[in-house]
């Protein structure tokens, strides 16, 4: 049956009830027949309006929120960011694939329809639910605050990681032979905003779990261009394991510079290839299979970035069969970084910190 429109409401109604004492004199059967036809003009009204739902919606992409979704309206083209917590409204009808959410400082309206594929409806609050701002760039995940400007470049050696982690998909790569770049390069472990508590920054509870039970397979990818994530598989062998997604939730979310995930890979990608292209980097190739002081190393770092720079340096080792083994540096920094970054003087700027181990083999690939 076609439903019937406004205009036909008025005319049956008209001619039904012309020239009645209308409403003092309609009976019982006319008010029933009233009260079909209102249902059946209100009817469509109903069904463009949002079914009631409570609750959150976790974006996991950056996705068009419409103003409507039949028409695919979108003023002020505004985007999901992912990672954002935003309140829910209703969804389109029961079981379906499009939820009303608030978006703050969108135009118009600020409740959208997004793609319910886009992210995850939760029913409890997230422990920070961030005021989502609108966004139609590649700056999603940018937080309001400003940029960290107090951070530490944890780089690994990956062999020596490589010997307790043999099950790891770029362990098994590198120790078969297939990864020589990591006995001439440190490898990126992590860009750690400090104080190291600060972590998991608007990250809300579902996701913060799957990170803490190392279920990385499920959480969203870093959005990435194309030449960041070229350079960062090769910079970050621990992209086999999904690493890089680890590290943007926990720590990545606290850079909070303005391109988000990609702003926070470049930044940690210019520091360590400034390492890396440094006498610091030639001296522990030139030292594989040697047990190596790790004052000599920070004396490397003074050589390369300047008097001092390698007392913001500490070194971390591990026990192998008898062997310790050097794993990682991690690296004070202090300031902006950006592409004209000064690693010399974002390492002068941070405090000195302890040595750690006096002391370690700078190890070659392959399970020794």
């Amino acid at each position: 049956m076609k439903l019937l429109d406004q205009t036909y409401f008025k005319l049956a109604l008209k001619k039904r009830y012309r020239g009645s004492a209308f409403p003092h004199l309609m009976n019982a059967t006319r008010v029933a027949e009233f009260s079909i036809l209102a249902c059946l003009y209100l009817l469509p009204m109903q069904l463009h309006a949002a079914f009631a739902l409570g609750g959150y919606f976790i974006a996991l992409e950056s996705c068009e929120a419409f103003h409507s979704k039949n028409k695919r309206t979108n003023p002020g083209y505004i985007k999901t960011t992912a990672m954002m917590a935003y309140v829910v409204k209703g969804i389109n009808k029961p079981g379906g694939d499009y939820l009303q959410i608030v978006v703050p400082g969108a135009p118009v309206t600020e409740e959208r329809w997004v793609s319910l594929s886009c992210g995850k409806h939760v029913i409890d609050a997230p422990s920070t639910v961030i005021d989502a701002k609108p966004t139609g760039s590649v700056a999603a995940n940018a937080s309001s605050s400003s940029e960290s400007t107090q951070n530490v470049l944890a780089l690994s050696w990956q062999p020596a990681f490589c010997e307790s982690k043999p099950d790891k998909a770029e362990c098994r790569e590198l120790n078969e032979g297939r990864l020589p770049i990591t006995e001439q390069k440190l490898s990126i472990h992590g860009l750690w905003a400090q104080p190291r508590n600060n972590v998991y920054c608007g990250v809300p509870k579902s996701i913060r779990a799957l990170d803490k039970d190392r279920r990385w397979s499920q959480l969203p990818e870093p959005e990435l261009s194309d030449d960041t994530r070229k350079f960062l598989d090769i910079a970050m062998p621990g992209t086999a394991s999904l690493l890089d997604r680890h590290e943007w939730i926990k720590h990545g979310t606290c850079h909070r510079g303005e391109g988000g995930a990609d702003e926070y890979y470049t930044d940690t990608l210019i520091v360590s290839k400034l390492i890396n292209e440094s006498v610091v980097a030639e001296f522990l190739a030139r030292n594989v299979g040697k047990r190596v002081s790790t004052q000599a190393i920070r004396d490397k770092f003074d050589e390369a970035f300047g008097a001092n720079a390698g007392e913001r340096v500490q070194f971390d080792c591990e026990s192998d069969q008898g062997r310790i083994l050097l794993q990682e540096l991690i690296i004070h920094l202090s300031g902006t970084i950006d592409e004209n970054a000064n690693v010399g003087a974002l390492m002068i700027a941070a405090k000195p910190v302890p040595l750690g181990c006096p002391e370690g083999v700078v190890d070659g690939a392959g399970l020794q």
